[in-house]
Parts: structure tokens; sequence; C-alpha cells
């Protein structure tokens, strides 16, 4: 069963006017025209004709979608085609998608900042649940030219209930081609720090091809 759950901030903002020694209050205006809290207006279609330069230098392709499933989406790296549904999540070798772990990320890629779903693992003996939220808007660099990305933050809960056994990881998704731009993972720390680790980040990105 799927929850969802939408948390949003929106402090009102009050301006004082002096005149004649008297202070007034406006009412609450809206956040800048420059902020948005929209989640994408559809999930997007695997890329396709597309390439990207990592920033260790490694070559990506993009194929489009699997011609049995349109969430997977094939890449392209050192040889050899790694297939990823929605241009992000692995499965495993050999095991489709689930219905409610398709529909979690529908939700969270499509739903406002704070909309959150989850999903039960299957075949997975360390972890259960997976909740999906989309936490931010932002911008990411790519090449001297700054992207608007959907930040997604995805979160492996432990299979005995442990609060402290998690794994988190973080998504920057391009909104105007699908395209991963940048993968971290989120580790706290014994001594109540936190490790953030990138392991994809895309350095150029080709349109062409």
């Amino acid at each position: 069963m799927l929850r969802y759950t939408l948390t949003l901030l929106r402090p009102g903002i009050m301006i004082c006017l002096v005149a004649l020694a008297a202070c007034q209050t406006s009412a609450a205006l809206p956040p800048p025209a420059t902020v948005s809290d929209a989640g994408l207006p559809a999930v997007p279609d695997c890329a396709a004709g597309i390439s990207a330069t990592l920033s260790d230098g490694l070559r990506i392709g993009y194929r489009g979608s699997d011609p049995n499933d349109p969430d997977r989406c094939l890449l392209d790296w050192s040889g050899r085609s790694y297939p990823l549904y929605f241009g992000l999540w692995s499965t495993g070798p050999n095991l489709p998608m689930s219905d409610n772990a398709r529909a979690a990320f529908r939700a969270a890629l499509t739903g406002p900042v704070g909309t959150e779903a989850d999903f039960e693992m299957r075949r997975a003996s360390m972890w259960k649940r997976v909740t999906v939220t989309h936490v931010a808007n932002s911008m990411v660099e790519v090449s001297g030219t700054m992207r608007s990305a959907l930040e997604l933050r995805v979160v492996r809960h432990d299979a005995q209930d442990r609060p402290d056994v998690r794994a988190e990881t973080r998504y920057a998704i391009d909104r105007a081609t699908g395209v991963l731009l940048q993968q971290q993972t989120v580790t706290p720390m014994a001594d109540g720090k936190v490790t953030t680790t990138t392991s994809w980040k895309i350095g150029a990105l080709d349109l062409a091809g």
C-alpha cells in the first residue's frame, strides 16, 4: 500500500511601510516567481539519442526505453548496456520493477516538494521498505551552465526495523531531459556527522548525441 505525505512550507512575508510615523502591514505575499515547489508535469520518457560525459571522463550513451517496458531506460557505458528504471533505479538482473515501486517514483517525480511515497522491496534480505521523497528543486551546474533539476531522496529501511540502520541516496534529475545529473550517498557517522559521497556527476551533456 502506498502512503503519500505532502508538506509545503510557505512562510508569510510581512512588509512594513513607514509614513508619518505609522507602520502598516500588508497581506502575505506569494513566494518569488523564480522559486517553485512543483514536480515534473509528467514522468519524462527515457532519454534517447543523446550522450553525456561524467566528471571522471566516463562516456554515457542514452538509448531510450526497453521495447517491452517503457519505464526501463537503456544506458550504455564501457561497452555494456545497463537498464535503469526511470533512468536511475536498478532492480537487479531479470527482476522487473514492482507496480508499487513504479507508482512511488511516479508520485514523487510529479508531486510538489514534500511528496513522499513508499513501497516494499522484493527478494531483499537487508532492506525492506523504501521511501521516495521529492525534497527540493534546485540548479545543478553542468559544463558551466546551470540546469534546473528535481531532487529525490530515496531511503532504504532496515528489514529488522532498526531505525539507525538505513541507506540514503540523493538523485538530481534534469527537468528538461529526465537525465540523472548527480547521485550522492548520504551516510550518518558514529560521531553524529554525515558524510556525502558523489558517485555520479555529469560534467558535460551532449543533446546531439
